[in-house]
């Protein structure tokens, strides 16, 4: 049962909470060793710090700013939703271990569940610079009740995926076979984190994934283009022999034609006679 509690936390100025907390202010990461272990928890969502009403995650960081020394935090704690989260974003080790973190983004694990003629997947995605990124969720579908446009899916069911045909070919393959699915999912929740996001997603056409090369690899590659612009075209050579003797010219009469028998490629039948 959600019950509305007050926790006050003593502060000095530029001390970070350690909370991350989602579009919805639902916290969904506690750094260790910060201010906010031990005080909050995942699940709890915030709704007022020092009596000001919070309206979103950048005005929660900017009430921090100016919290010290104690910031008073109102938030609504729910035991089940809190339990139900904190299942959410605990990652298996094996599956962590393919997550580059970045800052700015959370992580988690979202499962869809499929059962024949109940709501469709309606999902769109595209890949973009080695990431799978959703770019359609479709409303009241299976997509939409785990993922928003912007995620980035890291895995399917543990296999890394970087192209948008890999992802669905394992995705519906995942439904068809075991009627689910788990992705690690990393979703951008600041303003640069999605201003990113939404730039990936505007560009004109999928990008086909791709490697980056190493740096010696690339000025070996800019040193070669670099000569290929400085080579002096030289006319090749033919392997044609020229004779020095004059060739014998060749005169054709068609009034006394001439037969001659010649070998067939096929034992056994005789050339035919063609129309001249």
């Amino acid at each position: 049962m959600s019950k509305e509690i007050v926790v006050v936390i003593p502060m000095e100025d530029g001390d970070p909470l350690g909370a991350v907390p989602n579009d919805k202010l639902v916290i969904v990461k506690i750094q260790q060793g910060t201010l906010a272990d031990g005080k909050l928890k995942v699940g709890d969502q915030i709704l007022k710090v020092n009596d000001t009403i919070v309206r979103d995650t950048d005005h929660f960081y900017q009430l921090l700013r100016f919290a010290p020394p104690v910031a008073s935090i109102i938030l609504v704690r729910d035991a089940k939703k809190a339990a139900e989260l904190e299942a959410k974003v605990h990652i298996p080790p094996e599956r962590a271990r393919l997550i580059i973190r970045r800052d700015g983004y959370t992580y988690f694990v979202a499962r869809i569940d499929w059962k024949p003629g109940g709501p469709k997947l309606g999902l769109g995605i595209k890949h973009y610079q080695n990431r799978v990124l959703v770019s359609r969720a479709d409303q009241n579908s299976l997509a939409a009740q785990q993922l928003l446009i912007g995620d980035h899916i890291i895995d399917i069911d543990g296999r890394p995926v970087t192209d948008k045909d890999v992802c669905r070919e394992l995705l519906l393959k995942s439904l068809q076979s075991q009627r689910f699915v788990t992705m690690v999912i990393e979703r951008p929740e600041t303003m640069e984190a999605r201003h990113w996001v939404q730039s990936a997603l505007a560009a004109s056409a999928a990008q086909a994934p791709s490697v980056a090369m190493n740096s010696d690899v690339r000025e070996i590659a800019a040193r070669e283009r670099q000569k290929l612009k400085k080579l002096i075209l030289v006319p090749k050579k033919s392997c044609m022999r020229k004779s020095t003797i004059p060739g014998k010219p060749i005169t054709i009469n068609e009034d006394k034609p001439s037969e001659f028998i010649i070998a067939s490629d096929n034992e056994g039948k005789m050339l035919r006679h063609v129309r001249r």
